[in-house]
């Protein structure tokens, strides 16, 4: 075998055998990053429509407190409330 075949079959093997390698080993390298870029832009995307569901559970509370429904005269803002913070109510409801 002469030197240059030598060279060009280690060539060859080496182009047929690097190229797929390189592109696993970019797509897996990028799949996170490209994962997490796309996550980010949703979230950029709902945060109106997170405020204006915000909006419409405190209207609503403000209908429930007017109707006097609620078993609170007052309530906090949404966004002070986590959720480990949450009144756990329990009534006694008369049965029919």
């Amino acid at each position: 075998m002469d030197v240059t075949e030598a060279i060009v079959v280690v060539m060859v093997v080496g182009i047929t055998c690097g190229i797929p390698l390189l592109g696993l080993t970019i797509r897996f390298s990028l799949k996170p990053l490209v994962e997490a870029f796309i996550r980010l832009r949703e979230a950029q995307f709902a945060a109106p429509q997170i405020q204006m569901l915000r909006e419409r559970v405190a209207y609503l509370e403000r209908q429930l407190e007017l109707h006097g429904l609620t078993d609170r005269a007052t309530s906090a803002p949404l966004q002070q409330l986590a959720p480990e913070h949450l009144p756990t109510v329990t009534k006694d409801r008369e049965r029919i």
